[in-house]
């Protein structure tokens, strides 16, 4: 069995030989990325893309002349996948689009025209709001008011009062459509 690398060894071959530094990290580290994806929301396969890609992450920062190791090569192997992940999880979130509050001012409230499953869908999510909460999201998302004129209609203090209201109730919008 050979001797384990120092956290300078690795550093080293991270700059010089890809092969090798994989093949070490793989074995001390894999598991690790591999249980906190899984832990949150993903599986192997993700596991391997975030493994892939925090292994070409760090190979290109080893790359830079100005880099030092400031911790563990552990916990900067898992800090550097956890952000992809994370990332990821943000990026492939399905969100509210503001294209969907658009189509809302133009859903027909009786049943004149047919409707799209997912402006149906929006617009029962909306409906089932409470005045404050469609108000506040039409205002800022379909009508493209900024947070202090929104404030300063709906009688919030400030804008960041009025933004934090948003926030919550977009939440509960996303959470209505299933995707909170």
């Amino acid at each position: 069995m050979s001797t384990p690398l120092t956290e300078d060894q690795i550093v080293s071959l991270l700059r010089t030989d890809h092969r090798l530094a994989f093949g070490h990290l793989y074995r001390g580290y894999f598991r690790m990325v591999e249980y906190f994806v899984t832990k949150n929301s993903g599986n192997g396969h993700d596991a391997e893309d975030v493994f892939q890609e925090t292994m070409l992450a760090m190979f290109d920062k080893a790359r830079d002349e100005g880099f030092a190791l400031t911790c563990t090569i552990k916990t900067f192997v898992y800090s550097v996948a956890r952000n992809i992940w994370l990332k990821k999880l943000r990026d492939n979130r399905v969100k509210v689009s503001v294209k969907d509050f658009e189509n809302y001012n133009n859903i027909p409230l009786e049943e004149e025209a047919p409707e799209s499953d997912k402006q149906d869908q929006v617009k029962t999510a909306i409906e089932q709001l409470g005045e404050g909460c469609r108000k506040i999201l039409v205002l800022f998302y379909y009508q493209k008011k900024k947070m202090e004129e929104i404030a300063a209609e709906l009688g919030y203090t400030n804008a960041d009062n009025a933004k934090n209201q948003k926030y919550k109730c977009l939440q509960q919008l996303k959470s209505k459509l299933g995707n909170g």
